[in-house]
């Protein structure tokens, strides 16, 4: 039997119905949204203003590239190494032409700022706060070692290899942590927020009013774990999450993982008691 065009229309409506109550409000990548840049670095188009640069060394990172207007780009954290930085910076002028790009270094750990030697070197504002450029100095070498104590065995050799001689180098334009970053970028405001110790005692959060996007790195959790817990405060993480929830946003990028919908909030609020 051949539903009418108007028993058509009815019964689509039904399943989006019951579709939005079964589906978590996720992102779901078609293939023509993934750039391959090589084997263990792509980009993930969100919308045409958003992408995610996923950089798998050998744990996938998260880095943020946000086009503001026709002439400017927000970059926010990095690849673990310049090279893929490199690749990166490559990709957006190829692609976009010549911009105005400013990073901004969500904490001192290498999934944060392992690209920023690239960066510097190509004369790219590089802001991040005091606390993280003294904590790179002083814990630096460590959070190497570790990474490196998980990367034994044959499989892991090329990682290895590369985290050993990757350049700490801190940001160039520094803010105090806790009064936090106001930027204007072109026409619109760029927030950096410090809700206080969550993974790291420096982790800050990046929000994008206009465009209801929150860049929330490594405090943010988007599966059933808290992760590298090295350096993180397990006293005031949940509550420094919880004062994130009074911004407006409907994209959540966490550090780690595929998942980009709002409620990774409140999934990271749920792992502690």
């Amino acid at each position: 039997m051949i539903l009418s065009s108007h028993k058509n229309n009815i019964f689509l409506m039904i399943l989006s119905v019951m579709f939005s109550f079964f589906i978590l409000p996720t992102y779901i990548f078609a293939d023509s949204s993934i750039i391959t840049l090589d084997k263990d670095l792509e980009i993930r188009e969100l919308t045409k203003e958003i992408y995610i640069v996923i950089h798998k060394f050998p744990w996938p990172g998260n880095s943020l590239l946000v086009l503001i207007g026709t002439d400017d780009v927000v970059f926010v954290d990095t690849p673990y190494t310049p090279e893929a930085t490199d690749q990166v910076l490559d990709w957006i002028e190829n692609t976009f032409g010549n911009k105005n790009i400013v990073e901004i270094n969500t904490g001192y750990h290498v999934d944060n700022l392992g690209g920023n030697e690239v960066l510097i070197h190509r004369k790219i504002p590089v802001y991040g706060s005091t606390k993280t450029a003294r904590l790179l100095a002083e814990r630096g070498e460590q959070t190497r070692n570790l990474i490196l104590s998980w990367l034994t065995g044959p499989g892991n050799k090329d990682y290895s290899d590369k985290h050993k001689v990757i350049p700490y180098i801190p940001p160039d334009h520094l803010f105090d942590l806790k009064e936090g970053l106001s930027l204007t970028i072109g026409n619109e405001k760029v927030e950096v927020i410090y809700p206080g110790e969550t993974h790291a005692p420096d982790n800050v959060a990046v929000y994008f009013p206009q465009k209801k996007l929150l860049f929330g790195g490594c405090m943010i959790r988007c599966d059933n774990t808290l992760g590298n817990i090295e350096d993180a405060n397990l006293e005031t993480w949940k509550t420094a999450i919880m004062s994130l929830r009074n911004l407006s946003y409907n994209i959540v990028i966490p550090g780690h993982g595929y998942r980009f919908d709002a409620d990774v909030i409140n999934n990271t609020i749920s792992l502690f008691p």
